[in-house]
């Protein structure tokens, strides 16, 4: 398991059934629309990276609309996430392959039609984000498709360390939804788990729209759609990476030429 495995991985679908995690479904529009429009002839998929079987399910779920065959294979660098989508693949009999490795060294004999993840490049360094970029367009045929979401940046300063009484005030948000929600569980160890969640999560300046595209563009890939939107959230922008927080974001597909 990775790092801090617990932290992130134990408690995201508790977020998710919250509505507190800034899962795939917030942009779900944008990736029924970007994958269904691909998936009759991009059969072999990427899921590069994960929290658990949320974008996974979202890739399945918009080729399924379109009656399209899915050969995915997922990779992360944390066994837990992998063992949930290999979990999912079984429940739905969905045949996946699953990798732990590290995404920016991982390698496959052959080469996909279509990369699918969502908000990965925020928890890497601007180096980490342009090795791992430079390997998607490795990893794609050409003609090949990242289909991504990210969140934007408007200020060039690094961002800056949360406020204890932010992760305070977002785990007693977390408490209050169970409350309301009727759920099992604990709820004081609940919010003990949220609040670790939001102490731990990295949170990497991404830029603005023509950071952005430069990124993906010094990598080698052509911008077929870069398209900014403002999402609402539950908690100010302040609060952990991987919440639902209000924030411009871009939505972005790159083809390999």
């Amino acid at each position: 398991m990775c790092a801090g495995c617990a932290d992130l991985h134990g408690v995201w679908p508790d977020l998710r059934l919250l509505g507190l995690a800034a899962d795939p479904q917030r942009h779900g529009t944008f990736f029924a629309s970007s994958l269904g429009a691909r998936a009759r002839h991009s059969p072999n998929v990427l899921v590069a990276g994960c929290a658990d079987w949320g974008m996974l399910d979202t890739v399945a779920r918009a080729y399924q609309a379109h009656d399209a065959r899915l050969a995915a294979t997922v990779v992360d660098r944390c066994a837990a996430p992998v063992m949930l989508c290999a979990w999912y693949g079984a429940r739905q009999g969905l045949p996946i392959r699953t990798t732990v490795a590290e995404l920016r060294e991982y390698q496959n004999e052959a080469t996909f039609d279509l990369i699918c993840t969502h908000s990965i490049l925020t928890y890497l360094p601007a180096e980490g984000q342009q090795a791992l970029v430079a390997n998607w367009y490795r990893l794609l045929r050409s003609g090949g498709t990242v289909v991504t979401v990210t969140r934007l940046d408007k200020e060039p300063a690094p961002i800056k360390p949360r406020p204890t009484t932010a992760v305070e005030e977002f785990g007693a948000l977390a408490v209050e939804r169970h409350r309301e929600r009727g759920l099992d569980g604990d709820a004081v160890e609940l919010r003990a788990r949220v609040e670790r969640f939001a102490v731990a999560q990295s949170n990497h300046r991404v830029g603005t729209e023509t950071d952005v595209r430069s990124l993906f563009e010094i990598c080698g890939f052509e911008i077929a759609e870069l398209v900014t939107s403002s999402l609402p959230g539950a908690m100010a922008a302040r609060d952990a990476a991987g919440a639902a927080r209000p924030n411009q974001y871009a939505e972005i597909v790159a083809v390999k030429p």
